[in-house]
């Protein structure tokens, strides 16, 4: 995982907010990673393909794309638009303000996805707790 990687509204927008925006976003995957005992995710390479797709056409409609050398075209007139999001700092905040698992390959630690469901109780489990709380008279 990667703070202001590439595709992050780094010329755009509050780097700060960005980076909130980002940290959420790892605690979100982390929070679910141990909780389901993940070993690892991988972004699956056709979503890499269809995302670099929508982001390229986007970029076309963007002042990025504008006719002058820039550092975010590699120092070209012409080049390939890199680093920045295509499209506003809002719109990223909305891209990432939950993680897409859909779009990940995700191995689990155990060959069942469900072992960390554990002996069957939840983890609220007390003895002396209410365990009828959902209950209303």
């Amino acid at each position: 995982m990667m703070f202001s990687g590439p595709n992050a509204p780094v010329g755009h927008g509050s780097l700060m907010a960005g980076l909130g925006w980002c940290a959420d976003w790892m605690c979100q995957w982390v929070r679910k990673m141990a909780e389901e005992d993940i070993k690892w995710i991988d972004p699956r390479p056709e979503v890499v393909d269809e995302f670099n797709a929508y982001a390229d056409e986007i970029m076309q409609t963007l002042v990025w794309s504008g006719g002058c050398q820039s550092w975010y075209k590699g120092h070209r007139v012409d080049g390939k638009v890199t680093a920045v999001w295509a499209g506003s700092a809002i719109g990223f905040r909305e891209m990432i303000e939950r993680i897409r698992p859909e779009d990940f390959e995700i191995r689990y630690r155990s060959r069942n996805r469900f072992r960390f469901m554990g002996n069957g109780r939840t983890k609220m489990y007390d003895p002396k707790a209410d365990l009828a709380f959902y209950l209303h008279k």
